[in-house]
């Protein structure tokens, strides 16, 4: 058995913190956009992938500070989205609203795997094997506070998705856009009745939530590396948090976030002191909450 030491349970523990953060971030978007539109955006994690790697190119190629970057990558990415919208007009005027989840499903299925497949391809030629940006290279170190040391980057990276998350809470509780969109969330047709533009709200949701993704990317290659084949994965993790926290919650979407990282985290710790190879198997735990979610309590921990 491997005990490891005081600080170095923290760190990982911490770092589990982190790692919710940002499921928090891709699970809000990806929530709000169903909420809205009842599209089932299989592809979200693939444009956290595009948004990390838009900021390593930014990077490497402008010389540009990644968190400077995220002035140019949400904007860009909200026009994305905008794009999005429009292309998922179409598919979600089937008969019933099942069909137009299916639809969804498999549109953005196959947009998933079009950007995968053109990132894996393309990425390689121009030197890219993986996108990531280390943090000695922004002039960032390691912090120690209570004798917990804490690469720089995750606590500047925390207090960023904590901000987005506050401002995101503010937008959709606190204004006028914030109550149209609860109110398609509620009910999109009613909400037409009483002359709410529905289409002009899925456009705006749209944005915010693969901007979000975006952003959540532009965090991550601070700190791991990111390949063009992880979007598939990410989703799957962000569906996970969706499910847990509640299909259509809001709060639900940002509790389950920070859970399921923490909780992986702990397990990934657990399993190294028990002399297992933690993050191989610490992977698993997404998926094994979703199985244990759905068949214990399908309505998630917060109703909508």
């Amino acid at each position: 058995m491997v005990l490891l030491g005081a600080s170095a349970t923290a760190t990982i523990l911490l770092q589990g913190l982190f790692f919710g953060g940002i499921l928090s971030l891709i699970a809000v978007g990806l929530t709000l956009i169903f909420g809205v539109s009842k599209v089932l955006n299989i592809a979200h994690g693939d444009f956290l992938f595009l948004g990390g790697a838009t900021t390593v190119v930014l990077f490497t190629v402008f010389g540009l500070n990644p968190f400077l970057s995220i002035a140019i990558v949400v904007p860009l990415f909200a026009l994305v989205g905008v794009l999005m919208s429009f292309l998922m007009r179409k598919p979600l005027q089937a008969r019933t609203q099942e069909l137009a989840i299916a639809a969804s499903v498999l549109v953005t299925l196959g947009l998933s795997n079009l950007i995968e497949g053109i990132g894996s391809r393309a990425a390689p030629i121009y030197g890219y094997n993986y996108f990531s940006i280390p943090s000695s290279t922004i002039g960032i170190g390691s912090i120690n506070i209570a004798s917990v040391v804490l690469n720089g980057v995750f606590l500047i990276a925390f207090v960023v998705v904590i901000v987005i998350s506050v401002g995101v809470t503010f937008l959709v509780y606190k204004t006028s856009l914030g109550s149209t969109m609860r109110a398609a969330m509620a009910d999109r047709e009613v909400a037409l009745m009483l002359g709410i533009d529905t289409n002009r709200v899925s456009m705006v949701t749209f944005a915010i939530g693969i901007s979000l993704a975006a952003l959540a990317g532009t965090i991550d290659v601070l700190t791991t590396n990111l390949t063009p084949d992880t979007g598939l994965t990410l989703t799957v993790f962000a569906l996970t948090v969706v499910v847990l926290g509640g299909l259509g919650s809001f709060y639900g979407a940002l509790l389950g976030g920070f859970l399921i990282g923490f909780v992986t985290n702990l397990v990934e710790l657990v399993l190294i002191d028990l002399n297992f190879q933690g993050s191989e198997w610490a992977g698993a735990v997404p998926l094994i909450i979703l199985i244990a979610v759905l068949v214990a309590r399908p309505t998630g921990l917060l109703k909508r």
